[in-house]
């Protein structure tokens, strides 16, 4: 078997996953492996950890938001990435702003290209660290005051855009 065979799949979009605890606490963390299921009803899926603020976050009040990140925010999202306790906000952390989305309590990031807001369809528990995290998409807009590229990840702390 091919070591690290998963960037055969590269580059991948950026995303950074905005969601809130029980308290309305936000967290955002940046995550790649995310791919459409279905476009009718629109459908989508991503694996975070279970150990991770996101998934318990999901599994806790079934919605999410992902932020299309735009070129120029890699510092930004790296931030987001570090193991913050429990309630930190990592967008305050990392300078970022948001604001309300439009059917799901947890929040969009304003500098993002793109939001698209879910509600949780099913979790699939996977062996090991991960979980399987399916969505209905509820909500996608387009962030028009932002004219960038998207942030594309190639592998380990390498990005580039289209």
């Amino acid at each position: 078997m091919i070591k690290n065979w998963y960037f055969l799949l590269h580059p991948k979009v950026v995303c950074l996953v905005t969601t809130i605890n029980k308290k309305g606490q936000i967290n955002a963390a940046p995550f790649t492996w995310i791919t459409p299921l279905c476009d009718d009803p629109p459908i989508l899926a991503f694996s975070p950890w279970y150990e991770t603020h996101t998934f318990k976050n999901i599994n806790a009040t079934k919605e999410f938001v992902l932020n299309i990140v735009p070129e120029g925010l890699e510092k930004k999202i790296e931030i987001c990435a570090k193991n913050w306790p429990e309630g930190v906000n990592e967008l305050e952390k990392a300078g970022l702003n948001w604001c309300a989305s439009k059917t799901v309590r947890s929040p969009r990031v304003n500098e993002c290209l793109a939001w698209i807001e879910c509600k949780v369809r099913k979790i699939v528990k996977q062996e090991g660290m991960y979980s399987l995290v399916i969505g209905d998409v509820l909500c996608v807009e387009k962030n028009e005051n932002l004219k960038k590229r998207k942030l594309l990840h190639l592998g380990g702390m390498k990005y580039t855009y289209i």
